[in-house]
């Protein structure tokens, strides 16, 4: 009997053991709380993390970004611009992206990310919580221009 009972803790163990990892619900993976948890790495300086939000973002939601500006021919007003959720969280990640490549001084990957909102998501537009929204591909424009001035020095 002992036996038998100490074999159905370690099965009972073992199965616990190799259950799969539990996935985030819908609400953690969605691109606003990726976009939020991104930009927060950022201000921490915790890269990697930032890196790793972004490339989530991007799998669960750029075919979906893509679709939304193909729809677009100018920037959404302010009483539209939320309908946009995955184009402004996706562009919004690049925005994060460049940010991050600068901050590890990689200003070839900066520039890539910068080039790559500014061709792909044009008329993203990210929340500022001082009550306006602005434009990732224009922040990108002025900072492939500080970059490319730095680099002529």
């Amino acid at each position: 009997m002992l036996i038998l009972c100490l074999f159905s803790i370690l099965s009972s163990t073992r199965a616990e053991d190799s259950k799969p990892p539990v996935t985030p619900s819908e609400n953690e993976s969605s691109s606003a709380v990726l976009t939020s948890q991104a930009w927060e790495a950022l201000a921490a300086k915790d890269y990697a993390t930032a890196k790793a939000r972004i490339a989530r973002c991007r799998e669960l939601y750029e075919a979906k970004a893509k679709e939304m500006q193909e729809t677009l021919s100018v920037v959404p007003g302010p009483d539209t611009a939320r309908e946009f959720w995955a184009l402004n969280d996706v562009g919004t990640c690049l925005f994060i992206l460049g940010k991050v490549a600068e901050a590890e001084g990689k200003n070839t990957e900066a520039i890539a990310a910068y080039q790559e909102v500014i061709k792909n998501f044009p008329m993203a537009q990210c929340w500022d919580k001082q009550g306006w929204f602005w434009q990732p591909a224009v922040a990108a424009k002025e900072r492939l221009t500080a970059l490319t001035f730095d680099s002529a020095k």
